[in-house]
Formats: C-alpha cells, structure tokens, sequence
C-alpha cells in the first residue's frame, strides 16, 4: 500500500499566512495526493480557510497580530493575553508532527520552530528580509532579524534547511556564501493579483485607500477621509475605494450619507465625495487605481509590485517610523512617507495625480524591488523535486 506524503507549513504572520496558502495551493496542484498540514502561529488563521490543507496547533489572536518584538508596549499586551502559554503548546503540538518535509514562510524565529518537528528534509521561504531593508547605521537587537539575514539566522539556515527561497537576486548574493541551496524565486506576494478593474467609472483621480487589517484601521481610515476631503473643492466629484480588511465592516461615519455602491458593499457620501467599501475585492481594486493611499504592511508592498505609487503615513503602534522607514527602504522610490496630517496628505497626493511621470517612475521603481508573479509555483516545484515527489526538472 503506497504511503501518502505529508508536507507542513508553518507561517507567523497575515502576510506570511497568504503566502503559505498560495505555496499550499501550488503543491496541490502539482501533487494532489500530497497531505499539506498548516500550523499557523500567530493568529487564528484564517487565510487558510479555503485552502488545501489540514489546519493545525493551538490558536490565539493576541493584541499585536504578530507585531510582538515591535515595541515593548505590544510585548506587554501580548504577555498579559497569554503569550508564553500559547508558545509552550506550540512546542509542544510541533514536537508531535512528522512529515516528510516541512516548509517555513516567516522570520528566524519561525525558522527555530521549524526544527522541532521530526522531518526529513526543510525548506524556508524567507521573503520578508532583504538586503535592501537593511539601516546604514545597523541595528541592535531583536530588530536586526527584521532587517538582515543575520549570523543567528544564517546559523540555523546552513544546519537545519536544504533549501532557502529569498525575494530578490542581491539577498541571495549575500547569503550564497553560507549555505549551498539558496535561490531568489521572488516573493508569493505577487501572485495571483491578475484582475480586471472595478468597472467604477470616474472623471476625477482614481485613489485606492489601504487602512490596513489591524485594530486601528477605523482611525486610519478617519485620517484618510480627511485627506479626502481636502482634495474635493479641487476634484469633485471624487470616488475613491476602500478596500478593507477588518473582520467586519468599518461603521459609517457621522455626517456621511450611507448609499449602495455598483461595484463594492457599501458607499458613504458627503458633499462631492463618495467612497466606496469593498471586501474581497483588493486585486480588482488596485488594478482600478492610479495612486494609493496605504497604511498597511503587505498590501502595500504589493500595490508598489503592481507599478502604483504610494503615499503613507505613521499610524502608531502598529505602523510606527521604524516600521515606515524599513518598507520605505524596501520600496525605494516607490512609496512616499507624510506626517499624519490631512493637509500634508492631500498634497502629496495632488503631486502624484497631476503629474503622470512622477506616477511612472515610481511604479517602475515598485516592480523592479517586488518582482515578477510566479513564486510560489516556482518554489512548489523545486521543493517537490528536491523530496523526489516530483519528476523531471526543478523550475
């Protein structure tokens, strides 16, 4: 009787846990007999809901939504919710798995995780670091692992891994000197963003707002209509698209007409601006845009990979200036940092909507730093090939 393989992904992070469900996918389809295990680790999990795979581990969502080591504020909030405790049946549940290979999609740390099931080979996905993000003046500490591929990290890569899959050609320059599997496969990021606009038709810019999905999208989102506002006496009638990420739909705000909208759940207007609320819908949305206004981590990043240029804006504590200053460095020219100011905002955004080559060269700068769609059926492959579960060539 043929034994069926068994995969386990583990991911920490939102960001980490759509990359996962889209490498899940990619093996599935390349070998549906292929048992995928998920185990999660920050969060609840829920982008792995229509995925195909088994969900595993214990489950928590703490207040920092796997921004943990970000501030020491977060740290206390997440401790007092029960951290160490859910960490420990973590441990516990990992040490019980033994598949056949384990794929990691997260930082060092979830790298450390990694080794504790008993696995036969493994293979990290790292495309949260890159060389680019990396400070002049290096940074101490815990921070560091956010930054750079660090000796900590290069250390458990080079004994515990087979393979490492980086995003971009310059990071694994830097790492191919310590360990003999790596490669620049680009970043799952990128995939499956292919879609056809939002048929919302509009004489005035075309402006995508990204709140972000943490638990202060509602006051982002109050900054943002501001900024709006700001832009009307000059381009009324002005519609722009939320598109929103929170579990529930954000409550409309005062002095705001709630109206049905043709391409998303709802509409708010006031005066000669409407916005419209979509769900679901961001790919949609973000090919409809020119210019985005975003607060968020991998919306954004994915936003600048489709050629849109960004203007954002410090949103404490989730989205503080260290946190800004590493996307900024990432994105290069592509993204644009504002104080947290209605009037600052709106100009920056004004300079982008009236001049169409600033537009153009910051999106070229966005595509060249994020790279092309295909990741994660790239690593799929080389990874199934590796464990022999695939035949003829790697990618």
């Amino acid at each position: 009787m043929t034994r069926t393989p068994t995969a386990l992904l583990l991911s920490n992070g939102h960001g980490e846990d759509v990359i996962a469900v889209r490498i899940a996918r990619a093996l599935a389809r390349e070998r549906p007999d292929l048992e995928i295990r998920a185990f999660p680790t920050v969060g609840m999990g829920s982008a792995f809901t229509d995925a195909p795979v088994t969900l595993l581990g214990p489950r928590q969502a703490l207040p920092s939504g796997g921004l943990t080591m970000t501030s020491p504020r977060l740290l206390q909030r997440d401790l007092r919710a029960g951290l160490l405790a859910l960490t420990l049946r973590q441990f516990h549940a990992l040490r019980r798995e033994r598949p056949d290979f384990v794929l990691t999609v997260g930082d060092a740390w979830l790298e450390a995780l990694g080794l504790l099931p008993r696995a036969k080979r493994r293979y990290a996905v790292q495309t949260l670091v890159s060389v680019h993000l990396a400070n002049r003046e290096r940074t101490p500490g815990i921070t560091a692992l956010r930054e750079r591929i660090t000796w900590v990290e290069r250390t458990i890569l080079t004994r515990g891994y087979q393979s490492v899959y980086l995003r971009d050609e310059a990071t694994r320059d830097a790492l191919d000197p310590f360990h003999p599997g790596v490669h620049a496969f680009g970043t799952p990021m990128m995939d499956d963003l292919d879609a056809t606009p939002l048929p919302l038709d509009t004489s005035g810019p075309r402006i995508l707002l990204l709140p972000g999905s943490r638990d202060n999208a509602e006051d982002v989102l109050a900054v943002m209509r501001a900024a709006m506002a700001e832009l009307e006496s000059r381009y009324a009638p002005l519609d722009a698209v939320v598109a929103w990420a929170g579990p529930s739909l954000p409550r409309a705000p005062e002095g705001w007409t709630v109206q049905a909208s043709p391409v998303a759940e709802v509409a708010w207007q006031r005066g000669g601006i409407r916005l419209h609320v979509t769900v679901d819908r961001f790919a949609a949305a973000l090919a409809w845009a020119d210019v985005v206004l975003g607060v968020s981590g991998t919306a954004v990043e994915q936003a600048a990979g489709r050629g849109r240029p960004i203007v954002t804006f410090e949103a404490p504590p989730f989205y503080d200036a260290r946190f800004l200053a590493r996307q900024a460095r990432l994105l290069d020219g592509a993204l644009e940092i504002v104080p947290n100011d209605a009037t600052a905002i709106s100009a920056a955004l004004r300079s982008l909507i009236e001049s169409p080559d600033l537009r153009r060269q910051r999106g070229e700068r966005g595509r060249e730093r994020m790279g092309p769609s295909g990741a994660a059926q790239r690593i799929a492959r080389d990874v199934l090939h590796d464990v022999g579960l695939l035949a003829g060539g790697a990618p």
